[in-house]
């Protein structure tokens, strides 16, 4: 659904496409031609142009045929770019492309940005559960219960759930739209056993492994 927003924001023109991968392409790992060759499909999607071959991309790009099939094999194998099969006006199918991953990139880029912002702070604090309560309270938005708090010291202190723990949990809580301790409460229990899980498989290996040798020997 969102790409969808921003496709239709970036084909009504309220969104200039071209300035945002300008100032994200770098960090997206496209180098400059791919983003100029990104900013060009993108202009013949806007003007309802389906169909590109390499000879159309030459004609505004400064490179030969060879070179633009390049870039596009690139795109696709980077996950840019897609071509899918339509129904062209003469009923037969053609080659449609789409740069709809791309928008998706930007997109999840800027997510990336807006989360780490939500995660960082500039405060001081004496305790790490002081931190913690800061944090759910100014990205939950409400003020937090006393149980709440209490289950929160439990986190830290019996279950020994680092900082990292806690935001990893905190993001995934604001990625599934889901505003409350008790949801956190059981990102981290799942955590939690999946972790002992694997201390138990590794344990059992290594006592059969000593077993084994006993019977061996």
């Amino acid at each position: 659904m969102e790409v969808l927003i921003l496709k239709k924001m970036i084909n009504e023109g309220i969104v200039d496409f071209d300035k945002l991968l300008k100032k994200t392409y770098k960090d997206l790992g496209l180098t400059e031609l791919e983003a100029f060759l990104l900013m060009e499909l993108n202009a013949l999607k806007t003007k309802d142009i389906h169909f590109v071959t390499p000879k159309i991309l030459t004609k505004k790009l400064t490179i030969s045929e060879e070179e633009a099939v390049l870039l596009m094999d690139e795109l696709m194998k980077k996950k840019y770019l897609n071509f899918v099969l339509i129904k062209g006006q003469n009923g037969k199918q053609k080659e449609s492309f789409d740069i709809d991953l791309t928008y998706r990139r930007i997109l999840e880029y800027y997510q990336g940005k807006v989360l780490d912002e939500m995660m960082t702070t500039e405060n001081h604090y004496d305790t790490l559960e002081d931190e913690v309560v800061e944090l759910l309270e100014r990205n939950f938005q409400k003020q937090l219960k006393p149980l709440e708090v209490e289950l929160i010291i439990k986190w830290i202190h019996e279950f020994k759930y680092t900082k990292e723990d806690i935001k990893d949990a905190v993001l995934a809580a604001i990625k599934a739209n889901r505003y409350s301790v008790s949801y956190l409460d059981s990102v981290l229990l799942k955590k939690r056993q999946v972790n002992q899980d694997v201390k138990v498989r590794k344990t059992g290996k290594k006592k059969s492994q000593v077993l084994k040798d006993f019977l061996e020997s």
